[in-house]
């Protein structure tokens, strides 16, 4: 019942949506790219509240940083500042799950439906999940998967799409992390240290994603690689209009530094 009703609510209409824009513009490379950009403007009233909710947290973090040093020996009372914090400052922690859930089920359907079309699918199997007759493909067509020097069927020989992913991702993590300066500061303030295990584990985080990216995306059809780079762009683009640079200022101000 609910796989059913995945198919036909977002699946479907994902799957056919890319079929016209491929009939459009002839290109499978840019339909997908044109595709992934028009989910994730759809997707925006769903995301800005979350991203308004991160960012009124995130400047939250210099008091949350100084309950952590002053109450780091009890964990109770911890919570219980942290909790009173966000209340005074009108921000529930647990608002924008739902939403967040939701924009993960739409993008999984995108990725399904772009996974089908650069993995080999025959034009019968294409045509049964085409809605309208006009559109199917003839016996005669032949989808052209061919973008630039990729072929989205097969992984980026020159791994490019698989690094500009881990990337844009090791960007979009950075820019929602707090700035990095006030965790470094209360991490050395805390008496016994258990913040510094925890920003740490933070740290390894922040790269571990980016990582995962560039292996997994190194085997991966590049038409997937090539959604998960779009998708990615976009996410900081939107991160850094509704809520600015994030954690990623302190690596503006080394990099700036650095110029001088």
């Amino acid at each position: 019942m609910l796989a059913s009703l995945y198919q036909n609510i977002l699946v479907g209409p994902i799957f056919n949506l890319l079929v016209i824009l491929y009939h459009l513009t002839d290109s499978m490379g840019i339909s997908i790219i044109v595709l992934t950009l028009l989910i994730r403007l759809v997707l925006v009233p769903v995301v800005i509240p979350s991203l308004r909710n991160m960012k009124k947290q995130r400047d939250l973090q210099p008091l949350l940083d100084k309950l952590k040093a002053k109450y780091s020996h009890d964990k109770k009372v911890l919570a219980e500042k942290q909790m009173a914090l966000f209340k005074e400052h009108g921000i529930n922690p647990a608002s924008g799950c739902l939403n967040q859930i939701l924009m993960i089920i739409v993008l999984i359907a995108l990725y399904g439906v772009i996974r089908r079309f650069s993995t080999g699918l025959n034009l019968e199997e294409i045509n049964k999940l085409i809605y309208s007759e006009s559109m199917k493909f003839t016996s005669m067509d032949q989808i052209k998967t061919k973008f630039l020097y990729l072929n989205l069927e097969k992984p980026d020989p020159y791994l490019v799409l698989a690094i500009l992913s881990g990337l844009f991702q090791l960007v979009a993590s950075k820019m929602m992390a707090p700035y990095a300066k006030a965790g470094e500061k209360a991490a050395k303030k805390t008496p016994d240290k258990k913040d510094d295990l925890a920003y740490n584990m933070q740290s390894q985080m922040l790269y571990t994603m980016p990582i995962m990216n560039v292996i997994i995306g190194a085997r991966l059809p590049a038409g997937v690689v090539l959604y998960l780079v779009t998708t990615t762009v976009f996410s900081v683009a939107q991160t850094y209009f509704v809520s600015g640079l994030g954690g990623l200022k302190s690596w503006v101000e080394k990099l700036q530094k650095w110029k001088k």
